[in-house]
């Protein structure tokens, strides 16, 4: 009755957001009304445990899930085929193991989030091996438990990458600028140049400091230095690999 109710006002059909409901209206609303939802997002949603009343919503572009952390599974999604972008925060048992993303054959923008005042853990990123239409990925506020910078250059569309400065070390950061260099995003350089403000400058790579601008510009060029040190000899390493198959 009370999702009934809510649906009569007049909400608009395509986008919609949810805000409290439990598991019941959710299966409830979903079976009943989610035949012509494209955009839901579900704020304050600890009341839902199952997420997989989306797999019958077909028209479903865009999700964003805030703040649960009673579910721990995403949902089937290879009957969404016009999923397009999937954005989850403070969710911290969905981002730990997010291996159902590998359903999808349609996303391509995924934004995953810890909290405002931690990080969230994730096994690993082979959850996003493969996906032929990935394109743009962002982790923030997230700290793999097992990184592999190759998984990466094997999602074959994907153009930009971002993270939080202190995720990879910079070894691994200039591996993989060596490795893809047609791939962008704020950290794959010596510092983020997207986020500097007039008071500094954050070097990417574990451990790695925030300066202050023009006062410390002298360490910054060392650490660019060493930066560009690093990405050449990655790609010097590479090269002697081909020519040694």
């Amino acid at each position: 009755d009370d999702v009934d109710n809510q649906m009569k006002k007049g909400l608009n059909r395509h986008i919609l957001e949810i805000n409290g409901m439990n598991q019941e209206c959710f299966e409830y609303f979903a079976d009943k009304y989610g035949e012509t939802y494209q955009f839901l997002y579900f704020f304050h949603s600890q009341k839902i445990s199952d997420f997989s009343p989306l797999s019958r919503m077909p028209h479903l572009q865009g999700v964003r899930i805030n703040w649960n952390l009673k579910a721990d599974r995403l949902w089937d999604m290879s009957d969404n085929h016009e999923l397009k972008y999937l954005h989850i925060v403070d969710c911290k048992k969905l981002v730990y193991e997010p291996e159902l993303l590998k359903t999808s054959a349609t996303l391509k923008h995924i934004k995953l989030c810890g909290s405002m005042w931690n990080n969230y853990h994730m096994k690993s990123l082979q959850c996003f091996e493969g996906m032929t239409s990935l394109e743009y990925l962002e982790l923030l506020g997230i700290t793999p438990d097992e990184y592999n910078p190759d998984i990466i250059s094997r999602i074959p569309r994907l153009k930009r990458f971002d993270f939080d400065p202190g995720m990879m070390t910079t070894e691994q950061i200039a591996y993989l600028c060596a490795r893809q260099p047609e791939l962008t995003g704020k950290c794959l350089c010596a510092y983020n140049k997207e986020d500097a403000s007039v008071l500094g400058v954050r070097v990417c790579g574990k451990r790695k400091p925030s300066l202050e601008i023009p006062k410390d510009q002298k360490r910054l060029d060392k650490y660019v230095k060493e930066f560009d040190r690093l990405v050449e000899k990655y790609r010097e390493d590479m090269k002697k690999d081909q020519e040694g198959f």
